[in-house]
């Protein structure tokens, strides 16, 4: 009786443990559903650069009639930034041109305290691979509180952005 007893204590044990491993492997499919799901957003947030960079730079030019250069830099912190420059942009030929290193970190070009750069240079990246442009850096910038962007710079960037994030949204 006491041997019948402990056996079924002991079955007992082995069907908890059972539920506990249809746990876990209900917990890790959900766990890989969730990384494949980051693994497409990913992917919408962070674009092929080079591509997207042509087609802004196109877009601007229909948009705004102004020509825009694509321009990789280096500021006296270390950071790379991706910058899109206005063809004959003063801040650039004044601050940046000829220079391996700027001598203040890059994003005070955007920053209205410390330029007036309605349209003159874009920060599309910064310190992002090679290939790829991360769009999250340039959304995050055009909300910025003391972003020196005209209002029609951030009008068309956004409006750009937008399209961008949406196509490959439907897309995925």
């Amino acid at each position: 009786m006491l041997l019948l007893c402990l056996m079924e204590k002991g079955l007992k044990m082995i069907q908890a443990y059972q539920k506990i491993l249809e746990m876990e492997s209900i917990a890790e499919l959900k766990l890989e559903q969730d990384r494949m799901a980051l693994e497409k957003i990913r992917k919408i947030l962070y674009q092929q650069k080079y591509f997207i960079l042509d087609r802004l730079t196109i877009y601007l030019k229909r948009e705004l009639d102004i020509q825009y250069f694509f321009y990789k830099i280096i500021d006296i912190d270390g950071n790379l930034a991706d910058i899109l420059v206005k063809e004959d942009s003063r801040i650039f030929e004044e601050n940046i041109q000829g220079k391996e290193l700027i001598e203040f970190n890059v994003e005070e070009l955007i920053d209205s305290r410390m330029f007036d750069n309605k349209d003159e240079i874009i920060i599309v990246d910064l310190n992002f691979e090679e290939n790829l442009l991360n769009l999250s850096y340039l959304c995050d910038s055009l909300n910025y509180n003391f972003l020196s962007y005209s209002d029609e710079i951030k009008d068309k960037l956004t409006t750009f952005i937008n399209y961008v994030i949406n196509k490959n949204i439907y897309k995925n």
